[in-house]
């Protein structure tokens, strides 16, 4: 009911993307795993609501899968399909997509207000990994642990926005200063 109320987009229940965290290249099918920018990932699709809280995360494809991929093979795209007037906001491969080129004033905002909505889900990307900094760098385990770890750091994610924990809010500064 949040999108309903704060939001302009009455028939959104989430935001959707995919974001691509870094894995140690795996020796078998580690060619599955390069992304479009030569590194080794997962591609991590998410959906959050209104309040930041992620509301599914699919950990199972590698870096070179493609987000509209994704996202067709997905539980959430089969359980919205038959949901009628109800979608997600997200990129070109989602329900609801902004005008690609818009020529009326109406289009242009929409636009503005979906790239306003938008930008929840990479902001609880951003916060998941200013939590756990573990998802910002490579994350040096068996690749078969990875989707264990980020599926936990989600849900300790959640609990933590849920009791109102501050700390995934952006730090003041840039470094940590650690005594030996």
């Amino acid at each position: 009911m949040l999108w309903q109320r704060k939001y302009k987009f009455p028939t959104a229940i989430g935001v959707i993307d995919c974001s691509h965290l870094g894995i140690l290249k795996p020796k078998l099918y580690g060619a599955e795993c390069i992304n479009r920018k030569d590194k080794p990932t997962l591609n991590v699709q998410a959906t959050c609501d209104a309040k930041e809280i992620f509301t599914s995360v699919d950990v199972s494809c590698p870096g070179s899968v493609h987000d509209s991929r994704i996202w067709k093979n997905s539980q959430v795209y089969l359980q919205l399909r038959n949901k009628g007037n109800t979608g997600l906001i997200g990129k070109d491969s989602c329900l609801m997509t902004p005008f690609e080129n818009p020529t009326s004033g109406a289009e242009v905002k929409y636009n503005k207000l979906f790239k306003k909505e938008r930008v929840i889900v990479e902001r609880c990307f951003g916060q998941l990994e200013r939590r756990f900094p573990i998802l910002q760098y490579v994350c040096r385990v068996k690749l078969k642990n990875v989707p264990k770890i980020i599926v936990t750091c989600v849900v300790l994610h959640n609990i933590a926005k849920t009791l109102g924990d501050p700390g995934s809010e952006p730090a003041e500064f840039s470094y940590i200063n650690v005594p030996f």
